[in-house]
């Protein structure tokens, strides 16, 4: 059975500045895309702009740090690592029609 981590990465956002606010648009398509693989189950942002959380479904924290690393904006955002025993969501998915 592969085995799969759960981590919480809280991200401190550094000031923006112009090169950053370039970035934001391919670091929002990263994410998304790591959605669709299931690496990120969900992502949010703080209404200050000076935090963005992430869940991330991964191996191990190598994968992670390799992840993250892939991150456009990694060299504006500070890292804080939870490792989670397990994570909940009310969330859930539409029943799948075939019509």
């Amino acid at each position: 059975m592969d085995t799969q981590e759960l981590f919480l990465v809280e991200f401190d956002i550094a000031d923006f500045d112009d090169a950053m606010m370039q970035r934001i648009p391919e670091q929002h398509e990263v994410l998304l895309r790591l959605m669709q693989s299931g690496t990120v189950t969900h992502f949010a942002v703080s209404s200050d702009r000076q935090k963005l959380w992430v869940f991330f479904r991964v191996k191990n924290m190598s994968e992670l740090l390799r992840t993250i690393s892939s991150f456009p904006l990694v060299n504006y955002l500070r890292p804080t690592f939870h490792h989670l025993l397990f994570q909940e969501s009310a969330v859930r998915l539409a029943p799948m029609s075939l019509n």
